[in-house]
């Protein structure tokens, strides 16, 4: 976490009563300007220098930015504020022609201009206000260091925390010993943001290797329908020759019937109905045949159309998962690749999976998925909110949780009919965007995903 990290295994008393021993630590020189002097400056000079005259002491309840402990200053910019609220604030300084070059000197630079009351430092202290002020209200009405704590934990088991942290460290009446926690415990989450990220990158390996093995195994068995669906096919041929040849039988049993009538009269009559009995018999026979031909022709028939549905189907479900691997290897590059790749291809790209702002909601799927789901809609500067369907959940919360959202994702294996058929209707009525994922998967969650930002 930049280069106060060394910081963090001390305690704030130490910190404040030794900033001599700070100042003394080897490091590499940073400034936002073009410091005079022979040392050339390290960092990006996009923001205003810190202004000439002498800085004006404010009188303010709550602690200023520039008056935090310094090693406070990283994790404030890195976890209250996202890589687009960045950008945004240097161009509103004035620094979009000279932006830097990457996400980690745009980071340091701002941790550098937050050390003093710079127009920088004071743009970031009014915008955190402003973004964190209900989180700022509500930990302004804790008196004691248990109701700080406890503003802390609920923040924790909300997923809230850059707001609480925000509105703790500069709070005036916070001990230190809450406050210790809180830095801690954020430093903590950056390790594990990172290390869920390798794991993520780690299954997604595995996935490539394992698509191949499935694209065989499929090919292998269209194979074998096809094989099959020729066996059939043969065996309906052969049938249909051999209720033919009855027909023709019956066909001439019929004239033979004719010519018996005309012979009735003569006196060979009683020969006559003899032959006439057996070839009954033998119609009788061939028709028995002829019926249990054409059963066996309805089945060959009903086999044969079961498999030309299921071959559509398997067609159909490899074409999915074909589309979905595309997608979402497509939305992994986009998102690994380093910001400052050049082309009109990659700002179309960027400004068509951008999701401005608006708020998804995930209802039903597996919990355990949720947080790649949050990390992929806020990569895409988006609001992710999930609610389970009604499992564990209140299902009278779920209006709530639908109007705030922008659109809805809801997967068709992972979910409740009635959560379905009640999100549909609200959908309906409202006139708000929802797609039917077919499976409860990170695939399925990024395809729809792009239809939304579409």
């Amino acid at each position: 976490m930049c280069e106060l990290h060394h910081a963090v295994l001390k305690s704030p008393q130490v910190v404040r009563g030794a900033p001599e021993a700070l100042s003394a630590m080897p490091r590499k020189k940073f400034c936002l300007g073009n410091a005079p002097g022979s040392d050339k400056p390290l960092g990006p000079t996009f923001l205003p220098c810190p202004p000439a005259e002498p800085r004006k002491s404010l009188a303010a309840p709550r602690k200023k930015l520039w008056e935090l402990d310094q090693y406070y200053h990283c994790s404030v910019i890195g976890t209250c504020l996202t890589l687009a609220e960045l950008r945004q604030l240097q161009r509103r300084l004035g620094g979009g022609a000279q932006a830097p070059t990457s996400d980690y000197d745009l980071h340091r630079a701002f941790v550098v201009a937050a050390r003093e009351a710079t127009p920088a430092s004071r743009l970031i202290h009014k915008h955190l206000d402003r973004k964190y002020r209900p989180a700022i209200q509500q930990i302004g009405k804790a008196q004691s260091a248990e109701a700080f704590a406890a503003c802390w934990d609920a923040a924790l088991h909300s997923g809230d925390v850059a707001g609480a942290y925000w509105a703790l460290i500069t709070h005036p009446s916070v001990p230190n010993s809450v406050l210790d926690r809180v830095y801690g415990e954020v430093h903590m989450l950056s390790h594990l943001s990172g290390a869920s990220i390798r794991v993520d990158l780690q299954e997604l390996n595995r996935l490539r290797h394992r698509c191949p093995e499935l694209e065989a195994q499929l090919a292998d068995a269209k194979v074998t329908a096809r094989r099959r669906l020729a066996e059939q096919e043969d065996a309906v041929a052969a049938l249909n020759k051999r209720l033919a040849r009855a027909l023709e039988a019956e066909s001439r049993l019929q004239a033979a019937e004719a010519r018996l009538a005309v012979l009735e009269g003569q006196p060979l009559t009683a020969r006559l109905r003899a032959e006439v009995e057996e070839l009954r018999e033998r119609l009788d026979a061939d028709r028995d045949r002829a019926d249990r031909a054409e059963a066996a022709a309805d089945h060959w028939k009903q086999q044969v159309t079961r498999s030309i549905d299921q071959n559509q189907w398997l067609a159909q479900q490899l074409a999915e998962s074909r589309q979905e691997r595309d997608m979402l290897e497509t939305t992994l590059e986009r998102l690994l690749a380093p910001p400052c790749m050049d082309g009109g291809d990659a700002d179309a790209a960027v400004v068509s999976s951008d999701l401005v702002g608006r708020c998804v909601l995930y209802v039903g799927g597996r919990q355990g998925l949720c947080a790649h789901f949050r990390e992929l809609v806020e990569r895409r500067n988006g609001r992710f909110i999930h609610h389970d369907g009604g499992r564990e959940d209140a299902r009278a919360q779920l209006w709530d949780v639908v109007r705030q959202a922008d659109a809805v994702l809801c997967p068709l294996d992972c979910v409740s009919h009635d959560a379905v058929h009640r999100i549909r209707r609200f959908c309906e009525r409202h006139t708000k965007p929802l797609v039917l994922l077919p499976r409860a998967s990170l695939a399925a969650f990024n395809r729809g995903l792009n239809a939304v930002a579409s």
